[in-house]
């Protein structure tokens, strides 16, 4: 006896067959999408397979070199600036007394009193300044600050995006609406074998105005390295553009290393640091000022010597001018530091003397400090 199908029957069975369709459908769907991807990522490969390949043999040739990382563009030279005193003399009477509040993270207060030190009004005698800075520091950010008695704030930001990635914020903002201000952004890429950094003073969008500054320090041997810098001044009506390039060459020990700078617009600056002993640094320095009349261009050398004692450090220093200096830097405490300086220019009959001291305080014991690690800042 046959059974006449009922209308719910009829319901699944119509059901079935449209979930047996839909995955047929996808299915074949799938296939063919599947299909035109192949083909199109082979044409997009047979296209790119030249540039990718050639990619591919300079990186595989640049991990066979196993060059090291050559540091950045204003870091060469270091060395022998750490011998010349250009960066440590000073004249009057000065004192820093500074307060660490915690180590980790890194965080300290500063008092720094100036008087007496020549350049004041009118070339005279400087009546004295009070700055009041801080500093805190981990290992993914950096910031220091300070105020002085003129309200003129100056400011560093440095934070650490990753391993090769930083970014750099300094202002210099001053009271008084005729001095300047100074604003600088910065961003550098650190990779294994060269350094790019990217700079800008003062960038204005409203005027269109700024300088813009790009440095490039590439190690092409592992005691050898060029970099190359340029700088592009946006001051309308106006516009200026200039290259500079610079070598360095170092020992395999990096016991001596030698660098030359050389500026698009004619200065000429060589640098040779060696390290004579565990205690002993010696540094020469050479700019050359290039003019069409001979009787105008100009050479000035600079001869350093800096000698570390077990509880001192010696820094002297004589130039090609005729003018002599030196600096003693005595630590009769841990937390205690002494300093003199001194310098004479026999060709202008000037002589300039210094004298400061340095107290640092800490509330933290021994027993505190112990299993702590200083941070490692970006600097």
């Amino acid at each position: 006896m046959a059974v006449e199908p009922t209308a719910s029957s009829s319901h699944l069975d119509l059901s079935t067959a449209q979930v047996i369709k839909t995955p047929i459908t996808t299915a074949t769907g799938s296939l063919l999408s599947s299909s035109a991807y192949e083909k199109n990522a082979s044409v997009d490969s047979s296209f790119l397979g030249p540039l990718h390949e050639l990619t591919s043999r300079i990186a595989r040739w640049r991990d066979a070199l196993d060059l090291p990382d050559p540091g950045t563009y204003e870091q060469v030279g270091r060395e022998a600036k750490t011998v010349h005193l250009t960066n440590y003399i000073f004249d009057g009477a000065r004192a820093e007394l500074a307060k660490a509040l915690s180590l980790s993270p890194a965080f300290n207060v500063t008092h720094s009193f100036n008087m007496g030190a020549q350049g004041g009004a009118m070339g005279g005698i400087n009546p004295g300044t009070y700055s009041f800075g801080g500093m805190y520091a981990t290992n993914n950010v950096f910031a220091q600050g300070t105020i002085d008695n003129d309200a003129t704030l100056m400011g560093r930001f440095n934070y650490r995006w990753g391993p090769k990635d930083i970014s750099k914020l300094q202002v210099q903002w001053p009271s008084n609406p005729t001095n300047p201000s100074v604003t600088q952004v910065e961003h550098e890429r650190h990779g294994k074998d060269y350094a790019l950094s990217m700079k800008a003073y003062n960038p204005n969008i409203s005027n269109q105005s700024g300088i813009f500054i790009t440095q490039y320090l590439q190690s092409l041997h592992p005691r050898f390295s060029l970099g190359i810098e340029s700088v592009w001044q946006v001051m309308p009506p106006m516009e200026d553009a200039s290259m500079s390039y610079l070598m360095k060459w170092q020992s395999a020990k990096k016991d001596w290393i030698s660098t030359l700078t050389l500026q698009a617009t004619g200065p000429l600056q060589a640098s040779y640091w060696q390290r004579l002993s565990d205690q002993v640094e010696a540094a020469v320095d050479l700019q050359f000022l290039p003019h069409p009349s001979p009787r105008d261009r100009k050479a000035v050398s600079t001869v350093g010597l800096k000698y570390d004692f077990r509880q001192a450090t010696v820094r002297a220093q004589a130039d090609s001018t005729g003018k002599v200096s030196m600096l003693l830097e005595q630590r009769i405490a841990p937390m205690f530091t002494f300093s003199v300086a001194g310098e004479l220019d026999h060709a202008k009959s000037q002589s300039k003397f210094g004298i400061g001291i340095q107290l640092e305080s800490s509330p933290l014991d021994e027993n505190a400090l112990k299993g702590l690690t200083p941070p490692s800042p970006p600097m």
